[in-house]
């Protein structure tokens, strides 16, 4: 999400050529960074299949081309996307995006739209909750920032999803802002 707001913002450098890949580094030079968001009633839709043409799109070696039946490199793969109106809940870290676009565009403003996902094709609305709730970190990049979720109780893992998404129990917004705030110095954080 931060990288979406980022985004839909204009905090990201655009470049022709994308930079070697450092989640820390480029974190670390966004305005924000976010709680994980939860989905108060989780779907998806059923898988659909989807072919990736990588001699045309990257123009791969041979020896490349010749490893597409196997591993990362598949030419055709499934996702399952998520269907319109799912609500999740999370929380934003740092200067409150709301405010700055609507000072920018002289009016109060609710919602803010943002593209997510694979090649961006995803649509998130994000507005303002009404009461703070509980949120949970990602003790993965907690790690990035420094801080060791084996020997921090508040980061300890409660759900291992993948490798680079490690989620903590649910904590109040209170104290997922004084975490957040360590690794980067942001105060208070905005559901």
């Amino acid at each position: 999400m931060s990288y979406a707001i980022g985004g839909a913002l204009g905090a990201l450098r655009p470049s022709v050529v994308l930079p070697e890949k450092d989640y820390r580094r480029d974190l670390a030079a966004l305005p924000w960074l976010c709680s994980v968001f939860e989905a108060r009633n989780p779907a998806l839709l059923p898988p659909i299949g989807k072919r990736l043409n990588l001699d045309a799109e990257g123009g791969y070696p041979k020896k490349i081309m010749d490893a597409t039946g196997t591993g990362n490199l598949k030419t055709w793969f499934f996702i399952q996307e998520v269907p319109p109106g799912v609500v999740y809940d999370g929380a934003i870290f740092g200067p409150d995006p709301f405010d700055m676009v609507s000072r920018q565009e002289g009016r109060e403003v609710g919602q803010i739209v943002v593209r997510t996902g694979r090649h961006l094709g995803g649509l998130v609305a994000l507005t303002r909750a009404n009461d703070p709730s509980h949120v949970r970190l990602n003790a993965h990049t907690a790690n990035l920032f420094g801080m060791d979720p084996r020997t921090e109780e508040a980061l300890s893992v409660d759900v291992f999803a993948l490798y680079d998404m490690q989620f903590t129990r649910p904590m109040e917004l209170a104290a997922a802002a004084e975490i957040v705030g360590a690794w980067r110095g942001f105060e208070g954080g905005r559901p």
